[in-house]
């Protein structure tokens, strides 16, 4: 089972007993980052829905993280996603092996669930135990579409 590790072990305190603090400028990875972590230098759990939304659309996108474009430089795959989703283009930016194979309400479930874990801000984000679930409802729309096909043919 893979799993998704926290930013809360980059601040696990003090190595030797004469190091006795730990510190606090923004570190960690461009694409991933909370954009609130920027502004407030604190982390939280919501931070970690954060980067598991990016990783959603990592995975729903087939595309990483960030993206290298010739004229604007480095792009955040979570902003360009974001875009898509609100203005209804998400089925143009979704991995091409996907197209025709994910059932349109396991899409929108999706889709929605990495929607919510990027909003800002962060108190708007769903704990990951909701997360978790809502995920499951979306594997469980796929299922049932995967099972009405069979039965058809």
């Amino acid at each position: 089972m893979a799993k998704v590790s926290d930013f809360g072990l980059s601040r696990l305190g003090a190595i030797t007993a004469s190091t006795s603090h730990v510190k606090t400028q923004v570190k960690g990875t461009f694409g991933y980052l909370d954009p609130e972590y920027y502004r407030t230098r604190t982390l939280s759990k919501k931070s970690d829905v954060y980067s598991f939304g990016v990783v959603l659309y990592e995975v729903l996108c087939a595309r990483p993280a960030v993206l290298v474009e010739e004229e604007e430089g480095k792009v955040s795959l979570a902003g360009w996603a974001l875009e898509c989703s609100r203005n209804g283009t998400i089925n143009c930016i979704i991995d091409p092996s996907l197209r025709g194979k994910i059932a349109t309400a396991s899409l929108i479930a999706f889709v929605e669930i990495a929607v919510k874990c990027l909003s800002v801000p962060r108190t708007q984000r769903p704990a990951m135990g909701d997360v978790v679930h809502s995920l499951e409802l979306a594997l469980q729309a796929q299922e049932n579409e995967d099972w009405k096909e069979e039965v058809q043919s």
